[in-house]
């Protein structure tokens, strides 16, 4: 019973540095993120190009990716 407390113990202890060693993903700047919004629009039909255009320009600006 000890050595199954303990190793579930160092099991948690492990598992808990090891969730702190990788940094977050970097979230995708707002101006992508509504140019990807716009773009499902177009998907459906209702979507205007000149917006597109417009962001595309705004979320390479910004450093995300078209």
């Amino acid at each position: 019973m000890k050595r199954v407390l303990l190793f579930a113990l160092a099991l948690s202890a492990a598992s808990a540095l090891g969730a702190g060693a990788e940094p977050p993903a970097p979230r995708e700047p707002y101006s992508c993120r509504l140019l990807y919004d716009e773009q499902r629009k177009c998907a459906f039909g209702s979507c205007d190009k000149r917006v597109v255009v417009r962001l595309t320009k705004e979320c390479l600006r910004d450093g995300g990716r078209p």
